[in-house]
């Protein structure tokens, strides 16, 4: 990670309109559009510590029929904010001559391989002004759904990464991520 990167950054103003906390689909198209439209880049040292933007990120949950893909952040990893959290996401910023679609693609290929088919879909916008860090991004929430369990982390020095049903999950709750946690509540929860 080098703060000096330029990173996809929407103003604040524009957005808030249409924001809620959480996981959700209502005005989900007015906030696509406005990403589309009004995105721009800024350092991301500036992007970090500036609530004025929020920094788009596209965020992708692993499904194989009921069973979710869930990461161990390692304390190799970048951010010491992270540090041994657990994450349902692979997520990450978008820089020049990226859009969403190819950010997206771009953090999968980077974290993890697939094997197999996959379908990605849309799950909704994911806002959190709870935190610092929660106030100065915004998730693009995707349900990638596996055809197969062949999955592995490629970043292992950063990550690792398990299987497990949606039934298992709730005592991992706890000691999730932030976005994680509100996804689990929003898309696995029952």
């Amino acid at each position: 990670m080098s703060l000096e990167e330029e990173v996809l950054v929407v103003r604040t103003s524009l957005l808030s309109p249409y924001l809620r906390p959480g996981l959700f689909r209502e005005n989900a198209e007015e906030i696509l559009d406005l990403v589309e439209r009004e995105q721009e880049f800024l350092v991301r040292r500036i992007a970090e510590e500036s609530p004025e933007y929020r920094q788009i990120i596209p965020y992708v949950v692993i499904r194989n029929g009921d069973h979710w893909f869930l990461l161990r952040r390692t304390r190799k990893g970048t951010d010491a904010r992270l540090h041994d959290k657990l994450s349902l996401g692979i997520g990450g910023h978008i820089n020049p001559g990226h859009g969403v679609a190819e950010g997206l693609q771009k953090e999968l290929d980077e974290e993890v391989a697939i094997e197999g088919d996959y379908e990605i879909r849309f799950a909704g916008i994911l806002n959190d002004d709870s935190t610092e860090v929660g106030r100065v991004h915004l998730g693009l929430v995707y349900v990638l759904d596996a055809a197969t369990r062949e999955i592995r982390v490629l970043e292992t020095e950063k990550l690792s990464g398990e299987w497990h049903p949606a039934t298992a999950l709730e005592p991992m709750r706890e000691p999730m991520e932030g976005w994680s946690q509100i996804v689990y509540d929003a898309l696995i929860k029952e």
